[in-house]
């Protein structure tokens, strides 16, 4: 079986969650729709920091050009051979962090905000990594780095 290339793409994350903050503007504060917004994509800056701890380097295009590629021979492996690899810590997809953040909005509102972009960014990384059969990765951080640690090294 054949997987489709990764669609996902921070600008393609940005467009959608564009389309669903526009509606929000209309019932909810601007400023809350802003913070949505932007951490609806800017959780992926894990990504980069990933980047820079395994490459010491921190040119963001040759951050980007290095995820596109390993992800092209990622989705090349089986199932099987994927679950045998780790890919990448990302520290702020999980849902640990969204409960934390759901629990410190009680003190600061605004944290809600940035929990719920959070959210919506996890539910869009399920519906690429589902396939893969690798969700655990991306919904739970304490997983990642457990397999970070446990597993061969994707190069």
């Amino acid at each position: 079986k054949k997987l489709k290339k990764n669609k996902m793409f921070p600008k393609h994350n940005n467009i959608i969650n564009f389309f669903i903050s526009l509606p929000l503007l209309f019932i909810l504060n601007p400023v809350f729709v802003l913070i949505f917004f932007l951490s609806s994509f800017l959780i992926d800056a894990d990504h980069y920091l990933y980047y820079v701890f395994e490459k010491k380097n921190f040119s963001l295009k040759k951050a980007y050009r290095w995820f596109v590629i390993r992800d092209s021979k990622w989705r090349k492996l089986s199932t099987q051979e994927r679950r045998k690899h780790a890919y990448s810590v990302v520290i702020f997809h999980g849902l640990e962090l969204i409960f934390v953040l759901l629990l410190l909005s009680k003190i600061y509102y605004p944290l809600f905000f940035i929990a719920l972009g959070f959210f919506m960014h996890l539910v869009e990384d399920a519906i690429e990594e589902v396939p893969l059969g690798t969700i655990e990765r991306k919904l739970f951080f304490t997983y990642s780095v457990y397999v970070y640690f446990t597993k061969t090294k994707f190069k």
